[in-house]
């Protein structure tokens, strides 16, 4: 007998049927990939969501915390030096779509403050004369304090 189990006189229905099952296994094989992939960009859109200040403040609303701050950058100033003189330029963004979005999950706004962080600072000489100009580049942040109106104060 052959080492093929004798596969040289298998019936033609015999062939088919085995073709069949390896096109049904490749299917199988086919979904359960599809299906792999769709929960890992399901994860994935998660995770990108959760990393959001509105994905932030629905996972600790979930939690039961009292409290959520969050941290937005709110504007922006960019500086620069060089051969004696120095330029600056200011943006500004607003953060109110954001908060209005957190208020909407059940947390109130109790405190809004701000600081500017300097990201990096330049200087150069003056040109024909003595003593430097300091060019700062920095963000300006909003820092805000949220409280749960679904939890009392006394931690119920």
């Amino acid at each position: 007998m052959p080492a093929d189990g004798g596969a040289m006189f298998k019936s033609s229905e015999e062939k088919e049927a085995e073709r069949k099952e390896r096109e049904a296994e490749r299917v199988r094989e086919e979904a359960e990939r599809a299906e792999e992939a769709r929960v890992a960009e399901e994860q994935r859109k998660r995770a990108a969501f959760l990393a959001t200040p509105v994905g932030s403040a629905t996972a600790a609303k979930k939690a039961g915390h009292r409290f959520f701050e969050v941290q937005l950058q709110v504007g922006g100033h960019e500086g620069t030096a060089g051969f004696g003189s120095t330029t600056s330029r200011r943006s500004a963004s607003s953060s109110a779509a954001t908060l209005e979005e957190i208020e909407k999950l059940g947390w109130h706004l109790e405190h809004a403050s701000y600081f500017f962080m300097i990201t990096r600072e330049s200087s150069t000489d003056h040109f024909m004369a003595t003593g430097q100009s300091t060019a700062i580049t920095g963000v300006t942040v909003g820092v805000y304090l949220f409280r749960n109106t679904n939890v009392g104060s006394s931690g119920e």
